[in-house]
């Protein structure tokens, strides 16, 4: 379900930046260069923010939903390979489940390996498997979240 929601929020977020970042260039190309009237600047402003500035920021909104939709399929995808392989997990499988790139899936896959302190196993093909805990119970959170949340309790409790 991440993979669909990945998929729209990037064609729809896409869609919906361009058009309002067209729309929002013209107006203001309008308003800077024809000098209208006040009656012709207040209509302006008003396309500019409904028809420009409003749908330019949720398409990029939704482009971010897709991207953190995109990276919850892969660590879904990631821990079912887990449970599958009983933590034993190649580049070649998982690259091969989430259709990336070798170079891509290595990264993720070194990333988690890290978080995880997982170790590695070599085999006398030479296939490189990473060995994470027979038990996952999940990947730490995201540290870059976690900060945004405490720097969030921390502005609220201010007020």
């Amino acid at each position: 379900m991440n993979r669909i929601w990945s998929v729209a929020g990037k064609v729809v977020g896409g869609l919906l930046l361009c058009g309002g970042g067209t729309v929002t260039i013209g107006l203001l190309l309008g308003i800077g260069l024809g000098h209208p009237p006040g009656w012709a600047m207040a209509l302006l402003w008003l396309l500019l923010v409904f028809f420009g500035l409003a749908p330019a920021s949720v398409g990029g909104l939704l482009l971010y939903a897709g991207s953190k939709a995109s990276h919850h399929a892969l660590r879904d995808r990631f821990f079912q390979l887990l449970q599958l392989n009983q933590g034993k997990v190649s580049l070649i499988d998982f690259a091969t489940a989430t259709r990336l790139e070798p170079a891509i899936a290595r990264r993720h896959l070194d990333d988690w390996a890290k978080e995880c302190s997982a170790t590695f196993e070599v085999t006398d093909g030479g296939d490189v498997y990473y060995v994470f805990a027979t038990q996952p119970s999940a990947l730490p959170p995201d540290q870059r979240l976690s900060q945004f949340r405490l720097a969030v309790k921390e502005f609220v409790r201010s007020l």
